[in-house]
């Protein structure tokens, strides 16, 4: 070593990032609100703060995945994610089991919600209805009860949305009397979310956990990477909802209710991945505690 030079240091191989981190759109204030299936009149703040989207392509795999977060909240947009401009600063994201609005304040500009929409028509199933003026109005800002007033006219356009794209719209078919609610799902959903991501982040998410499902489109019309679907997230929420029944005792009530462990083959037109049996199993793992602490955080 030539003196006043130092040799690179190597580095630990346990700490080496495997996901690549794209900042897609931020804004500094935001807010998410739940529309529960249980009850139609029911809006529920999950989450105020800043708004994120973010692309986290997997080094190691080809594997990407779109993830959305409100502060700390957070929840994945796939291409068959159905979202709805309903108003100017309000969207509707539907996916199985779950209903949210995204809203923004008037200090968000309309060429920064330009900027998102194209974002969201890029990367999920995009519908702008402001000139439907839903309600009888077209309203500019978040005003007390809009959502409420606008569900009935928003909801059967949004559920026809996620049939077209192959998903079942309204409340989980494992939702049974005080299990499995819809807020647990959106809670579930944010800790998968985070789940997966920080699994790409790092190395923990392994060509053996996967199954990339490729599509029938010739090869030179699909990208290198393989997208990240609704049911990449959902299968992983409905084998949470599925165990807890179990653990409850109402097994025998699951007979007529299809194993969330199976996912479709709906052709998408590009290569889609999944987590495998083995994947589920690895996450599953340690799953409920973290939800209990997502419950928690909200309600505070």
């Amino acid at each position: 070593m030539q003196y006043g030079l130092m040799a690179p240091e190597v580095p630990d191989e346990n700490s080496i990032s495997r996901g690549c981190i794209t900042m897609q759109f931020s804004f500094y204030m935001s807010e998410l609100s739940l529309m529960e299936y249980e009850s139609t009149e029911e809006v529920r703040s999950l989450s105020a703060g800043p708004f994120t989207l973010k692309t986290i392509k997997q080094i190691n795999c080809p594997i990407l995945a779109h993830i959305c977060c409100v502060d700390k909240f957070k929840w994945p947009l796939t291409r068959d994610t159905a979202i709805l401009r309903v108003t100017t600063r309000t969207f509707i994201i539907a996916l199985p089991g779950l209903l949210y609005a995204l809203q923004f304040p008037s200090l968000c500009c309309r060429i920064r919600l330009r900027i998102l929409s194209n974002e969201f028509m890029k990367n999920g199933y995009y519908r702008d209805l402001r000139r439907m003026k839903l309600g009888g109005s077209a309203m500019e800002y978040n005003k007390s009860g809009m959502l409420r007033t606008l569900r009935p006219h928003f909801e059967p356009i949004v559920q026809e949305a996620l049939l077209e794209v192959g998903n079942i719209p309204g409340l989980s078919p494992l939702s049974m009397g005080e299990h499995n609610s819809s807020f647990q799902r959106a809670c579930r959903m944010s800790v998968t979310t985070k789940t997966i991501m920080e699994s790409m982040r790092v190395k923990t998410m392994t060509i053996s956990l996967l199954d990339i499902q490729e599509s029938n489109a010739p090869d030179e019309d699909q990208p290198s990477r393989a997208y990240a679907v609704a049911s990449t997230y959902t299968r992983l929420v409905d084998a949470a909802e599925y165990a807890s029944l179990v653990s409850s005792g109402l097994g025998e009530k699951l007979e007529n209710v299809e194993s969330p462990l199976p996912f479709s083959k709906i052709d998408f037109g590009y290569k889609i991945w999944n987590l495998n049996e083995m994947g589920l199993l690895t996450f599953m793992s340690r799953f409920e505690p973290e939800v209990r602490e997502e419950m928690e955080n909200v309600a505070a």
